[in-house]
């Protein structure tokens, strides 16, 4: 059913009078009696009776009168709706992160939330290599990875992050990771993120140690409170570092402990809810002191 054809004819019908009703609605009479007789094709029957006595509803209108108000509305409402969602003001946005975010990325869900109340987040921790395939199936609308990123994907490049060394207070004379030689090792397992296990295999080999790793574990937390308790050494990235356990910390200085964190979404999508959350993250970076983030094609971060 056309829309202006049905609000045309509730006008009609509220002034029974076509002149007047073509007036309010800054149509001619003969397009406003073309709409009105698409209406009554379409239904079959006539709408109005219009004779000496003026114009008046049949029973076909009255009915149609009675529910033209609510459709109107309804439709109204869907159409403002669908506006709203290609302004990104309502709808989704699934989130997917890892440790070197859990700072940064909160902060921007509470600056995005107190924007756009009328869009659900929901959040995931996952490793890169998992937020990667999630964005690919459309599980994960953006994600915090690891870069480089696939080409497929457009990234947005916001922190770096670097592996330091965690050691048991008994260990606390070892000063670099040279002097790890023969030190049981609690790693992150390569099933949980391949990237952090090869990693620290390849900054091993940087140092010409071989890793003796005696506990994989999936968590850092986990791998920390094994330290502390003198299981072992590790190997973890700085945002994951807990002050609040008997642990030494040591920086390693070798551009292999290094590596730099994006945000990654679809390229070839113009979403408009993306978009307005990346111009929160880019309005959080800067909040936080941190140079503006350049963009990897797509959209930008401001």
């Amino acid at each position: 059913m056309d829309f202006r054809a049905l609000r045309s004819f509730v006008v009609l019908a509220n002034q029974l009078h076509f002149g007047r009703a073509a007036s309010l609605l800054h149509l001619s009479q003969p397009a406003l009696s073309k709409q009105i007789r698409k209406l009554e094709d379409e239904i079959g029957a006539p709408l109005f009776h219009r004779d000496t006595a003026g114009t008046s509803l049949s029973a076909a209108g009255a009915v149609l009168a009675k529910d033209a108000g609510d459709l109107l509305a309804r439709c109204g409402e869907a159409l403002l709706r669908a506006q709203r969602a290609g302004r990104g003001e309502i709808g989704t946005l699934d989130i997917g992160f890892g440790v070197a975010t859990y700072e940064l990325v909160p902060r921007v869900i509470a600056r995005f939330r107190s924007r756009y109340p009328e869009i659900h987040v929901s959040l995931r921790d996952m490793p890169s290599i998992g937020q990667v395939e999630a964005l690919r199936g459309r599980r994960l609308d953006i994600g915090f990875i690891r870069l480089p990123a696939p080409d497929d994907l457009a990234v947005c490049p916001v922190t770096t992050e670097r592996l330091i060394l965690a050691l048991p207070p008994a260990a606390k004379d070892i000063r670099t990771l040279a002097d790890l030689q023969g030190l049981p090792l609690v790693l992150l397992s390569r099933e949980r993120t391949h990237s952090v296990f090869d990693q620290v295999i390849a900054l091993c080999a940087a140092f010409n140690v071989t890793p003796y790793i005696v506990q994989e574990v999936a968590e850092f937390p986990t791998a920390l409170a094994l330290v502390a308790s003198g299981v072992g050494a590790s190997l973890v990235p700085h945002s994951a570092r807990r002050d609040d356990l008997p642990i030494v910390y040591r920086e390693i200085d070798h551009p292999a402990a290094d590596w730099s964190v994006g945000a990654a979404w679809r390229s070839a999508e113009g979403d408009r809810i993306i978009a307005n959350f990346l111009a929160c993250l880019g309005e959080e970076l800067v909040a936080a002191g941190s140079p503006t983030a350049t963009p990897i094609g797509g959209t930008p971060c401001r």
